[in-house]
């Protein structure tokens, strides 16, 4: 009886081993060459601040205004992590301002609107945008500040088609120049009391609330080195919406570790370690898994992604990755893709420039002026990828 149990316990033994040699005592190493996070200097970045001085802003200038506030807080934060800080109006032209930022803040009013000068009957963002643009070099980051309210004449569709072209060619010219330009457009609200202007009509408003822009333009590796210090969603105040472009990059990036053991289902965890903050995409955005493809779909599963919490980390995200029969997988690419036509923007879009009473959250010509600015970054629908090599130890 001895001799038939001996060589069955033989055979089992070695079944096991046969099995744990084939599912779960392998051994995987991944190769990769990670690229490092860009190191910039404060020292690099020239603020450029324009705050529009049309008629159509002298509303937001009341007691009490939000816009104020916001525009002194982010301002103050940003200012130190740059080398300079220029303070202008703008309408048909720049009017540089000569004060500090305190005074500037303070002197926002309709009288000293008015005082500055320039057109402030006929507000033309496209040539606003236009000049800010070319006013740049690749170190300056500018600030923007606005009501966006396009003056809407009687051929409304010919003219937002047309502002949408030309806002898509002055970022075409601007991405040329520099290839890592990024635009940053947040919506925020403020106390409105005055006369609201779209083209020839006007009304009245008090004890109302009404949406402004501040629009942030740059090499997108000083934004986000600016967002990093300054979050956008930190405004006093507060944000409502948000948005922004950038165009493809090398994402820098490292893997947790080297080696791994495929467990007894055959599978791999993957730790993929990733610095998104050059997207210039908000966290909502970032963390959607739905934003990230993998090249081997059947054999590698996005479980998470998530903030990384440490602020002195040269990463923003952890990418998890799962990786089903690694033995069989030679090489894996990670594809970032974002998004670039947010929902908010078309719900806060007016086309009428009319019957402002029922439409106080919306903006005329919104959607013109930031389809344009999409429009100059459709090329550019993957941000980046990141690939690595598996091979058995």
């Amino acid at each position: 009886m001895k001799k038939v149990i001996i060589p069955i316990a033989l055979c089992i033994v070695i079944a096991f081993a046969i099995i744990f040699q084939c599912t779960g005592g392998n051994k995987i190493q991944i190769d990769w060459q990670s690229s490092q996070v860009s190191d910039i200097s404060k020292d690099s970045i020239e603020l450029k601040v324009y705050v529009e001085n049309s008629g159509s802003m002298d509303a937001y200038m009341c007691a009490g205004s939000n816009l104020k506030d916001a525009v002194f807080d982010y301002i103050s934060d940003v200012s130190r992590f740059s080398t300079s800080c220029s303070l202008n109006y703008i309408n048909s032209q720049v009017i540089p301002y000569n004060g500090d930022l305190k005074s500037f803040i303070k002197d926002l009013t309709p009288v000293s609107f008015a005082k500055a000068g320039g057109n402030r009957k006929n507000t033309d963002l496209m040539q606003i945008l236009d000049t800010i643009v070319k006013e740049q070099n690749c170190n300056t980051v500018s600030i923007f500040v606005s009501d966006c309210i396009l003056d809407i004449p009687q051929n409304a569709i010919d003219y937002l088609g047309n502002c949408q072209v030309a806002i898509k060619n002055t970022f075409n010219e601007a991405i040329s120049a520099n290839p890592r330009l990024g635009v940053e457009i947040l919506k925020l609200d403020s106390k409105f009391e005055g006369f609201w202007y779209c083209g020839l009509n006007k009304e009245y408003l008090k004890d109302v609330k009404r949406p402004y822009y501040i629009w942030i333009i740059g090499d997108q590796r000083y934004l986000a080195k600016l967002n990093k210090n300054v979050p956008v969603e930190e405004i006093i105040g507060g944000i409502k919406e948000y948005c922004a472009y950038s165009t493809s990059q090398s994402i820098p990036f490292d893997i947790e570790k080297k080696s791994y053991v495929i467990n007894h289902t055959g599978k791999i965890s993957v730790n993929l370690l990733v610095d998104l903050r050059g997207t210039l995409q908000g966290k909502d955005v970032l963390t959607n898994i739905s934003n990230i493809k993998t090249a081997n779909p059947n054999q590698v599963t996005i479980v998470s992604v998530n903030e990384i919490s440490d602020v002195n980390s040269l990463y923003s995200h952890v990418v998890e990755l799962e990786i089903d029969n690694p033995a069989t997988l030679r090489t894996e690419t990670i594809t970032f893709s974002y998004p670039r036509m947010p929902v908010w923007v078309s719900n806060s879009d007016d086309t009428t420039g009319q019957n402002v009473t029922n439409n106080l959250d919306k903006t005329t010509g919104l959607m013109s002026l930031i389809k344009g600015v999409s429009e100059s970054y459709k090329n550019y629908e993957v941000y980046g990828v990141v690939t690595f090599n598996l091979k058995n130890k």
